[in-house]
């Protein structure tokens, strides 16, 4: 098998021009990025379409154990309907802000389950502590 010798026709061209178009578009998206990172941003996604989440969904998309996810539900925004337990983009929102950390002090008073720490204060009932 050897190269062709003649150059392209403009038949041939014109039949291939949507392949051409693509493989041009591609071209320019690797010469533009700065990383692979920054090409797979710009290139179109499959958006996920369903509505709501099962429990091994959601701890997938909130990187963390679905049994971790399964301890804590009493205490998480989710769904019920019926005995089935999903959850929905909000509620996944909801639960990743309830665990932030905010260094410094920008959320200063707030422990990471959301309870002000600073309007908790010791019952009178509270045993002082001995000095040593």
């Amino acid at each position: 098998m050897g190269l062709p010798t003649e150059a392209p026709t403009v038949e041939a061209l014109a039949s291939g021009g949507l392949e051409l178009q693509g493989l041009a578009t591609m071209l320019r998206l690797i010469a533009e990025a700065e990383s692979i990172e920054a090409l797979i941003r710009r290139l179109p996604t499959l958006a996920d379409t369903r509505l709501h989440v099962d429990y091994a969904e959601a701890a997938r998309r909130l990187g963390i154990p679905e049994n971790w996810l399964r301890d804590r539900i009493g205490a998480l925004p989710h769904r019920k309907m019926g005995r089935y337990v999903i959850f929905s983009e909000e509620d996944l929102k909801a639960i990743s802000e309830m665990y932030a950390v905010h260094p410094n002090g920008a959320e200063k008073g707030k422990g990471n389950d959301g309870i002000n720490l600073s309007a908790l204060t010791p019952s009178s009932r509270s045993r002082s502590r001995a000095r040593r």
